[in-house]
């Protein structure tokens, strides 16, 4: 896992604008499939996404099973 892309997911979430965070909502529910054809998938930066969500928010962001499965996998592998 890249821990640059984590960092860079983290702020995009932290510092992004409705559209940002609205699209890191549509791209967990349905990863591995694209939210828009344009922008990334890549786990490292979803889960830098995530841990973002979690700080602001104190909960689960809602998931995939597919990308929950990872983002259990990479909690406990830090």
């Amino acid at each position: 896992m890249s821990k640059e892309n984590q960092d860079d997911g983290l702020q995009c979430f932290a510092e992004g604008d409705s559209d940002t965070k609205g699209w890191f909502a549509r791209q967990w529910k349905i990863w591995p499939k694209r939210a828009d054809e344009t922008k990334t998938t890549n786990l490292s930066f979803l889960y830098g996404g995530i841990l973002a969500y979690r700080k602001a928010h104190q909960l689960q962001p809602e998931m995939s099973n597919d990308l929950r499965q990872n983002i259990e996998w990479l909690d406990r592998h830090p």
